[in-house]
């Protein structure tokens, strides 16, 4: 391990809401020894859950602790834990309800540098809490590397529509599921409301945003298959008139957070559209690097194109 003052001071950030099980998140990985390579470990928590952290346990691991109130989290009092502590890593139990960029605002000690940031979600009660807290919990999720649902069970929950809330907020998350054993839960499939074996897929208005979320991750499973539905015509600044968005606005998490989601169409020169028409599209799907998605992702290639009206519900919900 080198010495302290040549590399930066990790923090590992871990978020959720009360009862969400971070501490007994951190206690198994301090237990597993996860942390046991640097010298000085510290865990900073922000928030007093109903399981308290095994000071045994702590102290055999060579981690200390810090509880600090909502009063007590400033740039001076980390500061004050720095010199006391000296630590080479900093595991953070971060409090729910506050906004992830209360981080930056509060200014971290010199050294210091979010390496990681894990969100963990009870299943249990996810229903509930994402109907009451979307933009609070939302936050959590769009800052994450990763997002561990636990206390899951895939015979009575939708695990796939849990995915879809995560993965439309941060298409680059990684989304775990663990069993209320603690166990990873594989094979969590999605249950699809169109035929992905018929010859021409129909995806009715209501389901663009499953299938917008699918499409997006599974190239294999959506590579050359055609599907029908209805698009918005919207266009990127400088986008050439052969191309556009074939798009839908969706709420992402609130309703005051609706965005436009959507995936490159190519039109080419047999069709002309104007931005915002609503179209009756058959398309054919591939899969291209873009400027536009910064990577691989779907592009639509036009078999057939028809102007029409909007849907009844022009608002997508995942």
């Amino acid at each position: 391990m080198p010495e302290q003052d040549e590399y930066l001071i990790p923090i590992f950030l871990i978020n959720g809401q009360l009862e969400s099980g971070k501490t007994t998140f951190i206690s198994e990985l301090v237990e597993g020894g996860q942390f046991d390579d640097a010298q000085k470990k510290l865990i900073i928590a922000l928030e007093e859950g109903e399981v308290e952290y095994d000071r045994q346990l702590l102290k055999e691991h060579g981690v200390d602790l810090e509880i600090l109130t909502d009063e007590e989290f400033t740039k001076e009092k980390l500061e004050e834990l720095e010199e006391k502590y000296s630590p080479w890593a900093v595991i953070m139990e971060y409090n729910g309800m506050w906004d992830p960029a209360r981080i930056a605002e509060t200014g971290l000690p010199e050294g210091w540098a979010i390496y990681q940031t894990i969100t963990l979600m009870n299943a249990e009660t996810f229903k509930l809490q994402w109907s009451n807290m979307q933009s609070i919990m939302a936050e959590t999720v769009k800052t994450a590397e990763s997002v561990i649902f636990n206390r899951c069970d895939l015979e009575t929950m939708d695990l796939g529509s849990f995915r879809r809330s995560m993965k439309v907020l941060n298409p680059a998350i990684d989304v775990i599921f663990e069993d209320k054993n603690r166990e990873i839960i594989t094979g969590v499939n999605e249950v699809l409301p169109y035929d992905m074996d018929a010859e021409s897929i129909d995806v009715a208005d209501e389901d663009f945003g499953i299938w917008f979320v699918d499409a997006r991750e599974r190239h294999d499973a959506y590579d050359g298959k055609v599907f029908h539905f209805k698009a918005q015509v919207f266009r990127l600044k400088n986008m050439d008139k052969s191309i556009f968005v074939a798009s839908r606005k969706a709420m992402t998490c609130c309703e005051n957070d609706i965005a436009t989601v959507g995936f490159i169409a190519e039109c080419g020169k047999d069709y002309v559209f104007e931005k915002d028409e609503w179209l009756e599209l058959t398309v054919r799907v591939g899969y291209e690097r873009r400027n536009e998605y910064n990577d691989v992702g779907p592009v639509l290639k036009i078999i057939e194109a028809k102007k029409t009206e909007p849907p009844k519900q022009e608002i997508v919900y995942f």
